[in-house]
């Protein structure tokens, strides 16, 4: 069984630390199948990770049209059409994937969760990481 790397983006702010406090939920977890966690700064971080990933799960807040606590599932496909309402991280997200896919990352071994926070100063809802977490087990059940 392949190892998945499970990126979570985030910063010490609001709802931007969304992706790390899933990384270190899941880090109490029993998940199913070898997984790598990482918490990230910045995308730059992930170009690397991504091309040494045989597959890929990278969690990150929006900032959508609501209703907050909205999750998306995106592949490489559906990332253009929300760049632009990507966490404070945006543009720098789909410029870390867009470089690993020109590199050699096959576009197919990526999701991106997105959680739609409405704004970046909103508190963070324990139920969101609830959430995330059940949605990355899923995804780990259905890969094994």
């Amino acid at each position: 069984m392949t190892e998945t790397l499970i990126a979570g983006i985030g910063s010490p702010h609001g709802a931007d630390r969304l992706g790390w406090a899933v990384i270190e939920a899941l880090r109490h977890e029993d998940l199913p199948g070898p997984v790598k966690l990482v918490a990230c700064s910045l995308p730059a971080e992930l170009t690397p990770l991504l091309l040494e990933a045989p597959r890929a799960i990278v969690i990150d807040a929006l900032l959508g049209d609501g209703p907050a606590g909205t999750l998306h599932q995106l592949s490489m496909a559906d990332l253009p059409q929300v760049e632009l309402r990507l966490s404070s991280h945006g543009l720098g997200l789909v410029d870390a994937v867009r470089l690993a896919c020109v590199l050699g990352m096959p576009a197919e071994r990526l999701t991106v969760l997105a959680l739609d926070v409405a704004r970046p100063e909103a508190e963070l809802q324990e139920a969101w990481v609830t959430r995330l977490c059940e949605r990355v087990s899923l995804l780990l059940q259905r890969a094994a």
